[in-house]
């Protein structure tokens, strides 16, 4: 099992920016997209992210860290085509962090409706989700 890093330990080997998200590669194995709700989003836009996220991590699978501005809320279509388990294939496994009441409502009913094809959890904050998804790194 790979030892665990602690956050602040934590470099940004790459960052890209595609269309509404702000993807991080991290050193501990972890890609973080952040959404911004200065622009709209949907599922061209998530194919466009695919193919950045590939690029980014050489074409093999990682967990992704997904993070939101507070008014950014992924519209219906962009939940049901991300739900696919061949969606994205780069991400082996979706850790959310719901910080409004908003985004744990969507959240709560991304997993119980759109039932996603990968390990996927909500959680409230950024530590959790980072130490669930290391779980998930690879050596």
């Amino acid at each position: 099992m790979k030892k665990a890093v602690p956050t602040s330990e934590v470099t940004i080997l790459r960052t890209e920016i595609c269309e509404a998200f702000t993807l991080k590669w991290r050193s501990d194995g972890i890609l973080h997209s952040h959404t911004t709700s200065n622009l709209d989003f949907n599922v061209e836009s998530l194919k466009k992210f695919n193919v950045v996220m590939g690029e980014m991590v050489g074409h093999k699978k990682v967990p992704l860290l997904i993070t939101f501005d507070e008014f950014a809320i992924p519209p219906v279509e962009t939940r049901e085509f991300w739900a696919k388990k061949d969606s994205c294939p780069y991400a082996s496994a979706d850790g959310y962090v719901a910080a409004t009441f908003g985004h744990k409502f969507i959240g709560r009913f991304y997993l119980k409706f759109n039932k996603p094809g990968r390990p996927t959890k909500i959680f409230s904050t950024f530590d959790e989700a980072v130490q669930w998804l290391r779980t998930f790194v690879k050596n």
